[in-house]
């Protein structure tokens, strides 16, 4: 598989602190790979390593076919979106892009065309930047990315501030990026959720350094299925359990729910068992966990 990132004992050293300890990395041609952590846990430093913004300690990186000294001349097919990009109140999206195009020596008109329209923001030709609403400004953050033609994006909290409609229209965008133009997407979020829907693969960080990476196939076959009960007596109910199966793994939720982490393929004879004991069962469900239950697994507090 064609590589598009490559690090090597990549680090970051801080005056009080190690924003990222030694990193092996590779992201390949046509992944979406989620980066996973709480909040201070190293995503936002790795992305600003990898954006330049940000120079390593320690180790290296490299971009496509290029040699790692080469690494600005790479970025250039690459788009970033590690901070909210600045963008004249007074302007138009056309206008803020134009000038942009200007800057950046962009030839091509249709280039502004181009990215307005990936991002739906076509319908809006005479609003200016002032009057968006937060979900139209993180979608022209995105469209600027957009801008040269990309062959990978890497995005810092791309959701960031929206409402479920405009999080959900990202995450189609991306979705649609990735299969029709094949564009190679690094992307964090701290709405796991939605990493989940998007993602092929998941890299978790805590305190700077990986402890976990997974594909999609292996959360998939990682993430156990839980049965949850609604009954009157949650607390009696795990009790009585307990002596059929010794080995219960349970917790007591709230809402008068049971859930149990075991002996999900037992249902039938714990609902006959709780019932004989005099339990109302008013509702029995079977769920597989979510990422945030995976994430929560490894011992990090999202």
């Amino acid at each position: 598989m064609e590589s598009i990132i490559r690090t090597h004992q990549l680090e970051k050293t801080f005056k009080t602190n190690k924003g990222l300890k030694p990193l092996d990395f590779q992201l390949f041609k046509g992944e979406i790979c989620a980066i996973i952590g709480k909040n201070g846990a190293g995503k936002s430093t790795f992305f600003k390593l990898l954006a330049g913004q940000l120079q390593p300690t320690r180790g290296e990186m490299a971009f496509f076919d290029y040699a790692a000294a080469e690494s600005n001349r790479a970025r250039k097919r690459m788009g970033f979106m590690i901070e909210s990009p600045e963008f004249f109140a007074e302007l138009t999206a056309y206008e803020n892009l134009n000038y942009f195009r200007l800057q950046r020596g962009i030839s091509s008109k249709d280039a502004v065309k181009r990215v307005i329209e990936a991002v739906d923001l076509s319908k809006y030709p005479a609003t200016r930047f002032k009057e968006y609403s937060m979900g139209m400004k993180q979608r022209l953050g995105l469209a600027l990315t957009l801008m040269t033609g990309p062959d990978c994006l890497v995005l810092d909290e791309p959701t960031n501030g929206l409402d479920a409609e405009g999080i959900s229209d990202i995450r189609k965008l991306l979705l649609k990026l990735n299969k029709e133009q094949d564009i190679t997407i690094l992307i964090s979020s701290h709405i796991l959720s939605e990493l989940q829907l998007v993602a092929t693969r998941f890299l978790f960080i805590d305190k700077g350094q990986v402890i976990e990476d997974i594909s999609r196939e292996e959360l998939h076959n990682r993430n156990r299925k839980s049965l949850k009960l609604i009954v009157n007596h949650p607390s009696r109910a795990a009790r009585v359990l307990e002596e059929s199966f010794t080995d219960l793994k349970y917790s007591v939720l709230p809402d008068n729910t049971l859930k149990l982490d075991n002996h999900v393929e037992d249902a039938a004879q714990i609902n006959r068992i709780l019932m004989q004991h005099d339990i109302d069962v008013k509702e029995i469900m079977t769920e597989t966990n979510s990422l945030e239950d995976y994430f929560l697994s490894l011992g990090v507090t999202p």
